[in-house]
């Protein structure tokens, strides 16, 4: 199969789920990969990709630009995702690729992809927005500070009424988890969805050995260019550190990824916490650890963390938000924990025992190896996408078909 790949950014090792995903489809089919850079920076880290591709376009998208539009759709009903990614360039980049080019599929990557691609195209869409963001902006509107308070609620109500039409213009839309995907669902029965959820690479997390973690190390990972991230290392650093440090005085916490200098500077003196900025390789640090968290408070979906810590073998202790539908059990594959105190308590429990964390990281990769790995994930997506090329012949309208709604939605 021929495959157009839409991005509205460029893949690279923070951008997990296509980083991983091109690869591995690109053994069998031949991929188009059309992406959005915000800017120069950005350009050299498509060489991680750039060989996997049939052909490679990156549309130039100024920062200044994308606020400007943000700004122009605070008046209307366009949501302003949507409005800063907005990109006539794009557009003409994808409509130049499908004449040349013509695909079998379209894939696209997350809802603000989804303008890219004509409105007359007659080619199989599949949508993949990852999150559910109606979901998304509902739990912004209950968590977040007062300004994404306030940003919430007017995303949540521009997203109620056009993401089921977004999903209307895709013949099939995945998300990665059965929460996110009934959200839409549940309103929305008639449309075609399917869950393909995040992984983890188990051959680059590898399993640790015994002895390699340092004492009363706990860490927490993930892309602080992400607001959900800053929230929950905030949360843990403000409300459950303290209460460990109270009974672990040796504990320390690392705070690892993409912006943590950053947007964590207020905690750069604070004892006992060390900020680290992006690294090529995270497997080094989540095997320091003794025990990795996902103090979660804000988003949707299913967090990589905790998939990554699963497979190197270091135990997790988490908020349900952090987990999705991960067919997980508290206190076999990891500890769940809803407030502060509680948090703290399972955390100390695991660094204080060792048995208890060789137990939970045996049933943690254990999980991920069967279900998880990116090899198990892509072989899923793959299928989906067969099913839906052969599903929609030369004649296939720009509405959503239900064909494979008995299938793909379970």
């Amino acid at each position: 199969m021929r495959i157009l790949y839409i991005l509205p950014f460029v893949p690279w090792s923070i951008r997990v789920r296509s980083y991983n995903l091109i690869p591995r489809l690109a053994r069998r089919h031949k991929i188009d990969l059309v992406c959005l850079s915000s800017s120069a920076a950005d350009i050299p880290k498509l060489d991680g990709i750039r060989s996997f591709c049939a052909t490679v376009k990156c549309a130039t998208h100024a920062k200044k630009r994308a606020f400007f539009q943000v700004a122009k759709a605070c008046v209307t009903s366009n949501p302003l995702r949507m409005a800063y990614a907005s990109s006539v360039e794009m557009e003409a980049m994808v409509k130049e690729n499908i004449e040349s080019n013509p695909p079998d599929l379209i894939y696209v990557e997350r809802w603000r992809g989804l303008q890219y691609v004509p409105v007359d195209c007659r080619i199989p869409i599949l949508c993949d927005p990852t999150d559910n963001m109606v979901l998304y902006n509902r739990r912004l509107m209950s968590s977040g500070s007062w300004w994404e308070r306030v940003l919430g609620v007017e995303e949540y109500m521009k997203f109620l009424r056009y993401e089921p039409e977004l999903a209307r213009r895709a013949n099939l839309t995945v998300f990665c988890s059965r929460v996110d995907r009934d959200c839409l669902l549940a309103s929305h029965p008639e449309l075609s969805c399917a869950i393909v959820p995040n992984g983890v690479d188990c051959k680059r997390f590898f399993y640790k050995s015994q002895g390699d973690a340092e004492p009363a190390t706990i860490i927490f990972t993930g892309n602080f260019g992400y607001r959900p991230n800053v929230h929950a290392a905030v949360y843990f650093l403000e409300t459950v550190f303290p209460i460990i440090r109270r009974r672990c005085p040796e504990a320390r916490f690392l705070a690892v990824g993409n912006g943590a200098m950053t947007k964590l500077r207020n905690y750069i003196d604070v004892p006992a916490v060390e900020l680290v900025d992006f690294v090529p390789e995270l497997r080094p640090y989540l095997v320091r650890a003794t025990v990795a968290v996902a103090p979660i408070t804000v988003g949707v979906g299913v967090s990589n963390k905790v998939l990554e810590a699963f497979s190197v073998g270091t135990p997790v202790v988490a908020t349900p938000l952090a987990y999705g539908d991960l067919p997980v059990r508290d206190g076999e594959h990891l500890y769940l924990a809803n407030d502060p105190g509680s948090f703290a308590q399972k955390v100390l429990d695991l660094l204080h025992d060792s048995s208890l964390r060789a137990r939970m990281a045996e049933q943690g990769r254990s999980l991920v190896e069967q279900k998880y790995d990116w090899e198990v994930v892509a072989d899923q997506l793959q299928a989906l996408m067969y099913r839906l090329a052969e599903c929609n012949g030369p004649d296939l309208g720009p509405v959503a078909s239900n064909s494979l709604q008995s299938t793909a939605a379970n």
